[in-house]
């Protein structure tokens, strides 16, 4: 399925059943995994019949792309919504982008947010792909990116763009590490919790970004 048919099926009305399946496969994808997890355990867990997979997604690898892209979409909503937020304070910092940026994420790990369950599998399934990694995450290299580069530019004068989409990248990998590895945290740092990771990256992210407009 190609983007323009992905993106017809994205701006589709919401269906119940089809809203059910994609609850089902985040509850099972990140439980049982991909290869673990079968078509009739999906429409089991939905309570529908086995043929919806194929009539609602044409498959379980379809579901499984139709998953992240729901959260993709439900992050860059939430992300365009806290940028204009910030466009429109007259003193907003570089810091509040990019502690708005990272406290959900974050703070969903702590919380053991169903949501972060999905984000530890996205990262894994980049790693260990099952589908095509661009149907999961080519709307981050192609909308998120250019929007949260063009934020830090306009909260940073005179980061430019080459240095402000390094700049995004290795906040990506700040934020990630504590993801996939926020117990070996609390088990290595007496009394961490999100809050101290999410102000530790805003300090260190921050300071970081001004040394390439200081350059």
């Amino acid at each position: 399925m190609n983007k323009k048919e992905f993106d017809k099926v994205i701006n589709a009305k919401s269906d119940p059943v089809r809203e059910k399946l994609l609850d089902a496969a985040e509850v099972l994808f990140c439980e049982k995994g991909f290869d673990g997890t079968s078509v009739r355990d999906l429409t089991n867990a939905a309570r529908c019949n086995i043929a919806a997979v194929n009539y609602y997604f044409g498959g379980k690898n379809k579901l499984y792309v139709q998953m992240f892209r729901r959260q993709m979409r439900r992050l860059l909503q939430r992300h365009r919504e806290h940028i204009d937020v910030l466009a429109k304070k007259p003193n907003a910092s570089l810091e509040d982008l990019i502690r708005g940026t990272i406290t959900v994420p974050l703070k969903a790990i702590e919380n053991k947010d169903k949501s972060s369950a999905v984000t530890k599998l996205l990262v894994r399934e980049v790693l260990n792909q099952h589908v095509n990694k661009d149907e999961i995450i080519g709307d981050l290299k192609t909308e998120f990116f250019p929007l949260f580069c063009d934020a830090m530019m306009r909260f940073c004068p005179g980061l430019e763009s080459p240095a402000a989409r390094m700049c995004v990248f290795t906040l990506d990998a700040l934020v990630v590490h504590p993801i996939l590895f926020f117990e070996m945290y609390q088990e290595t740092i007496p009394g961490i919790n999100a809050e101290g990771i999410i102000e530790h990256i805003v300090k260190f992210a921050s300071e970081g970004i001004r040394t390439y407009c200081k350059e």
